[in-house]
């Protein structure tokens, strides 16, 4: 089936409730003219308040005399409402699908919202082992759709009965029949008809005019987005299987109608502009549908958008209801099996795009307090820049900054000195996402005199060398991350307030950089060394020690001699002496305990969705090789200076975040990256107590910087490199990872400040 009327099905499902009810009043064959009521019925999708004369309602009470005996002997559960009423032909069964969607965009809105609301009540009134709604509310079900159908031209009605006898056996309506009480079903069909003689009595002869369809709004830009992303999706689709036609597996049709009852009320809810605007783009749609069932990409793009408007016109938890509802019938199988039979690089592709899209919507949807949706990053698997375990990996795509740090104070190290020297050059490489100094003035002048030393060579430092990512030595994965391990705590450790003030301090110096090697402004190499000079100073002595000595045991001796040779010898040299008077004044101005533990929040949402999440992307984390190389790598075909940029705005983001939970988030990973295993997994508990510290942590910052990473490197990531990584791990893994992140990342944005 094309993917326009599987949409419009999905949306408007209400339908399956309206034709199963009155399906059953065709059961004996009559004149032509008797069957609109009955093929109405099937076209009377998302049904919505009537304000028609009482004539139609005091004949719904005489077929509800006539009929109700009748509906109580129909097994309204019987899975045969499900099949085809005939030859299975697809195609075929399209083009009476459309015949009904013509008719619904022709109906009164208002009558269609009625009947929703009908049918809505009347689902709440079922009973007993066949299903049957109360007396009352059949009345009141045949009383809308009765309304309902009189709003549309009599020619419209009858497209929809030829195109459905076209796909019916002949066979059918006796076969229905036999399953019931003859007689009672013969009385409830003289009913029927003298009730749609009342409806045809009231029965318009013109159509109601096209929908108004918006037009340069958001919504139909982001869905030209959706619509390029997944269109390879769709046509990867078997729109003519028969396997839609299946039950859901494990489910009975009570469990089933809940969720149907759900759409029904989302339905009641739309828009009844939009919803003409969404049914004539499904016509249009069909009617460029090819040979397997997929419609054109011009079409597909509108049915996207009219889609879109809709269901920004309703409430978010009437939306939540529906998914939550559908969550809870759809076993997981089911996807995974539509997921094998297309190509999942594709089915990926769409994902990320209906994520973006929804995000989108969201941003438009009424009954809003605030907004909902961090814009959806275009890269489910984002490259990392170290090997290390999944909470590691986490914590450094946050603290970017800390590439920064490393590289300019790594070359301050060229000329070995005695143990006690290494104090600042390793506590460079931890100061990760910087943040206002409150040191003493003398820190800061000694910062000029080791700028008035240092700078010479800082200038001829090639800061756009790739050796920078290479690893100082030996690859060693895990002994690296016993390294990033020390860092991290150094980094706990460290005041909050410093800390943003050297994120801060290294934001104006990436402004200020220039010339071929990317060196940044004498004052702003001054300021950058000031400020990490009093971020090192409140850490205690052992901590930054601990930095040291875990970064030199993995250092090749060699390192530093050939890191100078790259330089000018005497002004290396000359640098160096001045860094050892400059960690004199650093080491006199040290703290002597560091500070306290950080105040971690329990119960909140985040830390619920955080679990949600690392049960659904636990099995994708340990899919991930963390012990490959592949992290060390360059991004392809983006320079130095391009990828800084995009390092830039994660130190901005940074410096926004609450010192708090930076704290709390550097700690969650210090203890996952201590239950980590061989292959470089942590635990899924301390997994999750990452994932919550992460989300609190991007939480405490404003939505628009977090955009601006997501953006910045949006802008430097190949696609090629997400469909590597994922080529390296089970396709159902990381969609169900993915899904998960997306539910995650809507309850930490409706936290967010």
């Amino acid at each position: 089936m094309v993917r326009g009327a599987r949409k419009f099905i999905a949306l408007g499902v209400a339908a399956a409730v309206v034709y199963s009810i009155k399906e059953q009043l065709n059961f004996v064959p009559g004149p032509r003219h008797a069957a609109p009521v009955a093929a109405a019925a099937a076209a009377s999708m998302m049904m919505a308040p009537a304000a028609f004369a009482d004539e139609i309602g005091d004949a719904s009470k005489k077929l509800g005399d006539a009929s109700y005996n009748f509906a109580k002997e129909v097994d309204w559960n019987n899975g045969i409402f499900l099949q085809a009423p005939g030859k299975f032909q697809p195609l075929k069964a399209l083009k009476a699908i459309d015949k009904m969607i013509e008719m619904g965009a022709a109906a009164d809105p208002k009558l269609l919202k009625a009947a929703a609301e009908a049918h809505h009540k009347a689902i709440g009134s079922i009973s007993g082992p066949n299903g049957v709604t109360s007396r009352a509310d059949w009345d009141e079900v045949n009383t809308a759709l009765g309304r309902v159908v009189a709003s549309v031209p009599k020619a419209k009605v009858m497209a929809v009965y030829d195109a459905v006898k076209d796909i019916t056996d002949p066979k059918v309506p006796a076969y229905m029949k036999s399953l019931v009480n003859g007689p009672d079903a013969e009385k409830a069909y003289q009913g029927f008809l003298e009730f749609k003689d009342v409806v045809a009595k009231n029965q318009v002869t013109a159509a109601s005019a096209p929908a108004v369809v918006p037009s340069g709004d958001k919504i139909g830009a982001a869905a030209k987005q959706l619509s390029d992303a997944s269109y390879p999706f769709i046509k990867d689709i078997d729109w003519l299987s028969d396997i839609y036609l299946k039950p859901l597996p494990g489910k009975t049709a009570p469990e089933t109608l809940k969720a149907i009852d759900k759409m029904i009320v989302m339905g009641a809810k739309m828009d009844g502009n939009l919803l003409k605007a969404a049914a004539e783009a499904h016509h249009k749609a069909i009617g460029s549908v090819d040979s397997k069932g997929v419609t054109s990409a011009a079409d597909y793009e509108a049915v996207n958008a009219a889609l879109g408007r809709l269901v920004a016109s309703v409430p978010k938890e009437t939306v939540m209801d529906v998914y939550n509802s559908m969550a809870k019938i759809v076993d997981p199988t089911v996807t995974n099996n539509m997921f094998s039979k297309v190509n999942p690089l594709d089915a990926v592709a769409a994902a990320k795009g209906f994520y973006t899209f929804k995000d989108v919507v969201q941003a438009s949807q009424r009954c809003y307090t605030r907004i909902l949706s961090l814009e959806t990053p275009k890269q489910v698997f984002p490259p990392v820049n170290r090997c290390t375990g999944a909470g590691e990996m986490k914590f450094l795509a946050l603290g970017v900054a800390a590439a920064v740090v490393y590289s300019i104070k790594e070359q301050l190290n060229f000329v070995p000195g005695p143990r006690h020297a290494a104090p600042v050059a390793a506590a460079a490489a931890a100061s990760m996402m910087m943040a206002p100094a409150a040191f003493a003035d003398e820190i800061g002048d000694a910062s000029k005199k080791l700028g008035d030393a240092s700078y010479n060579f800082a200038k001829e430092v090639d800061w756009n060398n790739g050796i920078f990512l290479q690893a100082p030595g030996k690859f060693q994965p895990l002994k690296a991350l016993k390294a990033i391990d020390k860092m991290i705590e150094m980094g706990a450790a460290a005041d909050p307030k410093l800390l943003k003030a050297a994120a801060e301090a290294h934001h104006k110096a990436i402004g200020s950089i220039s010339g071929p090697n990317g060196v940044t402004s004498r004052a702003d190499w001054d300021e950058v060394n000031a400020a990490l000079g009093r971020v090192v100073a409140s850490v205690p002595k052992a901590k930054v020690m601990a930095v040291y000595d875990a970064v030199k045991d993995i250092t090749d001796p060699k390192v530093p001699a050939y890191m100078k040779s790259l330089v000018n010898g005497p002004d290396a040299e000359k640098a160096y002496q001045g860094f050892l008077e400059f960690k004199d004044v650093v080491a006199k101005n040290q703290v002597t305990a560091a500070s306290a533990p950080a105040v971690v929040p329990s119960g909140d949402k985040i830390g619920a969705a955080a679990k949600q999440l690392s049960d659904a992307s636990y099995p994708f984390i340990k899919d991930i090789d963390w012990l490959s190389d592949i992290y060390l790598k360059p991004l392809p075909g983006k320079t130095a200076p391009e990828t800084l940029k995009a390092i830039d705005k994660m130190i901005v983001m940074g410096a926004k975040m609450d010192g708090n939970l930076l704290k709390a988030a550097a700690e969650a990973h210090h203890k996952a990256i201590g239950s980590v295993d061989s292959k470089g997994v942590t635990s899924a508990a301390d997994y999750e107590a990452v994932n919550a510290a992460l989300g609190r942590l991007v939480a405490s910052v404003p939505k628009e910087t977090v955009m601006d990473v997501y953006n910045s490197m949006a802008k430097i990531v190949d696609p090629t490199v997400t469909n590597n990584m994922f080529s390296k791990v089970n396709p159902l893994d990381a969609v169900a990872a993915a899904k998960g992140f997306y539910t995650f990342k809507d309850v930490v944005q409706a936290s967010q400040r």
